[in-house]
């Protein structure tokens, strides 16, 4: 019995208590952060020790635990040194979540955000500063993660100030003065009774709004969620494989090597600014989680482990194990099996092809479908296998690429990222791989639980390995041995007419949705971010006034913009609205358009407007945004049946202008290798145009300082937009505040 094979199933309980082990060894660790477990014992240990030589630390301690104890023992040396190890391991217990309070409290600080650019910081965050690079030397993915400052909610005073002046450039006097009289007499009145309700979920939550941003802006969304998913097109320098089923197999496996480095191994560095931790909840939310439908809102589960992929092919799904016994199979082992589903023509069920639109078409229709034919039986099963897959591949029969002389071809692969025509993506899942047959590789995401970063992060994990470890071989397959070759499995369905109808529903739906689709792409070479900081302006400053500049040219009219920045220095944080549009960067635009203005008057309305974007920015930052603050009063208000004209006028202006930077490089361990080149720049993300929006642009400044990216969204049936139109006109301002700046500054 010692030398046979372990049964399968003792073989499995023996790889659930590993993992486990392992989770837990990892959890404790993180614990005690900022010491290590073996350190806190050999403390432990010295105390007992110094007490056995004469040397006690705990007199008077260890005194009173044995007088209790000698009710029920008798005094002996062991009931002694049983004492010692007790008060020196509770003494040791107390000092570290003493210090680490300390660390959370120390954390509270953000006077370092509102440091002045290249001049001397104060002494004050010069301290933090060092104290903060001592801690990350020995940090790992998680480790501050229970350290982290929880967000509390901004005064109402000041919410309601800086709301009045980021509306008053949109309205005119009589409109103005309506709003700042429905303001002071929600201040005067219904306002602290809202925030006392919000400072109450502070003390019983980690986060006073996530919850709630996630059920209410994304949960309850009952439409296509094409329209709230974001995703990822290819790079467009650096070389991989044209090879499909190489370039699947290998990208397919490095999401799981990421994986495997944060949750198993725990040693990739901590995502930070500088030295400043982020929260890596989101992290969490990524690896194994799906989000149900349900009528009225859907809810997010978290999966239990998996060892196979689920893979569409030629209008069929596939499941695909990727473990051998204990090890994962190589990418060329994975890529003869992907190879093998390319190869074949299998006939489809009826139904089996746009079955994925049902996760693309009204939410309530997939909940009524899935909870009445796909509850039981083989559908069940097959349903079972893609979601619980560690990943979802698609292999798709069309090309797409990128060619700077017919910018067509790369929105084309925005487009499939975003809309997968209408099915060729599984929108209830936070990470999904479509492969063109040329070898492109792009994805698509759910994002009510994970925000862009965190999807950017993978794509640079990626991205260095596909860069620097030349995983391909010079033919383009996947470079490795090959000892076994996993065979696909043919997902099985049993769709009734019912389900066949729905499923045509459902793609007539979110077809529907991906024809009114429009987008536009532009990466703008002339000059980047290095031209924008020898003028003294932040870079995204500087592209939100160009962005301003664009949409007047387009609508002839100033809106709302939106532009969120990060809320993860704070326990649980997602993001905080900051609104670009502001009375400075109007001044800008109108001076940018007036030909009476100099070009030195204009470049000082430039910098004036950026430095207050900067600060608004900064302010939000360091938690004291103003929209989260007012979505958290107005669900209060909703809740309680509290009459609020202030926050119904509030929540009735749409962002007309949705925007986002989606960052480069992230990772402390690869920054310096990824920033030389810039054959390494890539485009990063996109969205689609949010509902009530007129243009949504996401946009990305690429780290070797001469180039950065723009991908526009609208919707055709909108009726005076156009992503190409758009495009084009912000290109033009682009080069026409360089051509302002060379002037001004000569």
């Amino acid at each position: 019995m010692a030398n046979g094979k372990v049964p399968s199933e003792g073989h499995d309980l023996v790889k659930k208590f590993s993992r486990k082990a392992n989770r837990i060894t990892h959890s404790v660790a993180d614990s005690v952060f900022p010491f290590l477990p073996h350190e806190l014992i050999y403390a432990v240990i010295i105390c007992t020790v110094l007490d056995v030589f004469g040397f006690p630390l705990f007199v008077v301690p260890v005194r009173t635990l044995e007088n209790l104890a000698g009710y029920v023992l008798h005094p002996s040396p062991l009931l002694h040194l049983s004492c010692v190890l007790v008060i020196a391991a509770v003494f040791v217990v107390i000092t570290v979540y003493v210090i680490r309070f300390a660390i959370t409290l120390l954390l509270y600080y953000k006077g370092w955000l509102f440091e002045s650019v290249g001049g001397k910081p104060s002494t004050q965050t010069q301290l933090f500063m060092a104290i903060m690079q001592l801690l990350s030397r020995r940090a790992r993915f998680f480790s501050f993660q229970g350290l982290l400052p929880w967000m509390p909610p901004p005064s109402v005073k000041n919410t309601v100030r800086t709301y009045l002046k980021t509306v008053r450039p949109l309205l005119n006097d009589t409109e103005f003065e309506k709003m700042t009289s429905q303001a002071e007499e929600f201040e005067k009145t219904v306002s602290k009774d809202i925030q006392r309700k919000l400072w109450l979920k502070w003390l019983i939550s980690k986060n006073y709004l996530s919850d709630w941003w996630k059920e209410v802006v994304y949960m309850r969304h009952r439409g296509s969620l094409i329209h709230t998913n974001v995703a990822c097109a290819d790079i467009i320098y650096q070389p991989t494989t044209t090879n499909q089923a190489a370039r699947a197999a290998y990208v397919t496996l490095n999401r799981q090597y990421f994986c495997r480095d944060i949750f198993t191994k725990n040693t990739m560095k901590p995502i930070s600014m500088g030295p400043i931790p982020l929260c890596a909840t989101q992290y969490i939310d990524y690896h194994r989680s799906l989000r149900v439908p349900r009528e009225t809102s859907d809810v997010m589960i978290r999966l239990p482990d998996a060892r196979h992929i689920a893979v569409y092919s030629k209008k069929c799904w596939y499941k695909v194990n990727i473990f051998h016994g204990k090890r994962m199979i190589r990418p060329a082992e994975l890529q003869r099996s992907l190879q093998q589903i390319l190869d074949q023509n299998d006939v489809p069920h009826e139904g089996e092809e746009h079955l994925s639109a049902l996760t693309a078409g009204s939410r309530d229709l997939w909940a009524r479908i899935r909870d009445s034919k796909f509850s039981e039986g083989v559908n069940k099963e097959s349903l079972s296998m893609i979601e619980n897959a560690l990943e979802i591949v698609f292999l798709d029969d069309g090309e797409t690429g990128y060619d700077q002389d017919d910018p067509k071809v790369y929105d084309r692969e925005y487009q499939l990222a975003l809309t997968g025509d209408g099915y060729k993506l599984w929108c209830d899942k936070p990470s999904v791989y479509t492969f063109t047959r040329n070898g492109r590789f792009i994805s698509n995401a759910e994002h009510s639980v994970v925000d862009a970063m965190i999807y950017v992060h993978v794509r640079e994990y990626l991205k260095y390995h596909e860069a620097f470890t030349k995983p391909y071989g010079p033919d383009g397959n996947c470079v490795g041995d090959i000892q076994v070759v996993p065979k696909p499995e043919r997902l099985r369905w049993n769709l009734d007419d019912e389900t066949v109808s729905a499923i045509k529903e459902a793609y007539t739906f979110s077809k529907g949705v991906a024809d009114d689709f429009e987008n536009a792409h532009c990466v703008f070479r002339d000059y980047g971010k290095d031209f924008m900081k020898k003028i003294g302006v932040s870079p995204d400053a500087y592209l939100q006034m160009a962005l301003q500049m664009a949409y007047y040219k387009d609508q002839g009219k100033f809106e709302l913009t939106y532009e969120p920045t990060v809320m993860r220095l704070f326990r649980d944080g997602r993001t905080e609205t900051v609104r670009s549009c502001s009375i400075h960067s109007c001044d800008f635009v109108n001076s940018m358009l007036d030909e009476t203005k100099d070009d030195q008057t204009r470049l000082l309305l430039l910098r004036k407007a950026c430095d207050s974007h900067q600060t608004y920015y900064r302010n939000a930052m360091a938690g004291y945004g103003v929209d989260r603050h007012l979505f958290g009063m107005y669900v209060v208000s909703k809740y309680y049946g509290i009459q609020s004209p202030f926050l119904d006028n509030v929540f009735s202006m749409s962002y007309a202008l949705s925007t986002s930077q989606t960052p480069q490089h992230q990772m402390s361990e690869y920054m310096k290798a990824l920033n030389k080149e810039r054959d390494l720049f890539w485009p990063a993300g996109a969205f689609s145009c949010p509902e009530g929006s007129n243009y949504g642009v996401c946009y990305t400044i690429g780290a070797t300082g001469d180039i950065m990216s723009f991908h526009v969204t609208s919707w055709k049936s909108l009726p005076h937009t156009d992503a190409r139109r758009f495009c084009d006109t912000l290109r033009e301002c682009l080069r026409e505040m360089k051509t302002m700046v060379d002037r001004a500054v000569r």
